[in-house]
């Protein structure tokens, strides 16, 4: 499926195993944090969707995509929430 909502990415990115990674083109990860690359707002805004997530994600600007990698098998229980 086509990732076209970030409860899809929400779901992608819970589905991968550790060191799987996902890869969107910039014109999706514009529509799912706006307005895309290059903007701050947006890469905080990511970073933090891919940490809750338990990945970190690669800005690959050659590529014109940003790959999120997952790095921990249980993502971390939200802080404060």
């Amino acid at each position: 499926m086509p990732i076209t909502t970030v409860a899809h990415l929400s779901e992608r990115l819970r589905s991968l195993s550790v060191g799987q990674r996902t890869a969107l083109p910039y014109s999706v990860y514009a529509v799912l944090f706006p307005p895309g690359e290059p903007d701050d707002g947006a890469r905080v805004a990511a970073f933090g969707f891919a940490r809750e997530h338990g990945c970190v994600m690669e800005n690959q600007p050659r590529a014109q995509q940003v790959v999120f990698i997952r790095k921990i098998a249980s993502p971390p229980v939200g802080r404060g929430k």
